[in-house]
């Protein structure tokens, strides 16, 4: 944990359900943050929003943990069609997530 929030990197629960692959948008203190990972063993986008210096954690966070939600699949395209996204994260991610699909 950083002294001002838990990075996106460090976010790994629930462990039952969710991996993380990478983090593809690793945002600021308290903006979003974007992942692939597996959920159920399932290929998904997450999103979370990081923590700041009055809440560490962050949201979404479970009995106390840090967490991620899972991205609906008919909002990833247009997600992963953001420019603002740097170029090489939206490659590894179209990787995992063709356009189309």
């Amino acid at each position: 944990m950083s002294d001002i929030y838990i990075y996106p990197e460090q976010v790994i629960s629930p462990k039952l359900h969710w991996n993380l692959i990478a983090v593809i948008d690793e945002g600021r203190e308290g903006s979003s943050a974007l992942a692939i990972g597996r959920w159920d063993g399932q290929l998904v986008l997450a999103m979370r929003w990081n923590g700041d210096r009055s809440n560490p954690i962050g949201h979404p966070q479970t009995r106390g943990l840090p967490t991620w939600f899972i991205i609906p699949k008919k909002y990833r395209e247009d997600i992963l069609n953001n420019k603002s996204l740097a170029a090489e994260k939206l490659t590894l991610a179209r990787g995992f997530f063709p356009l189309g699909e």
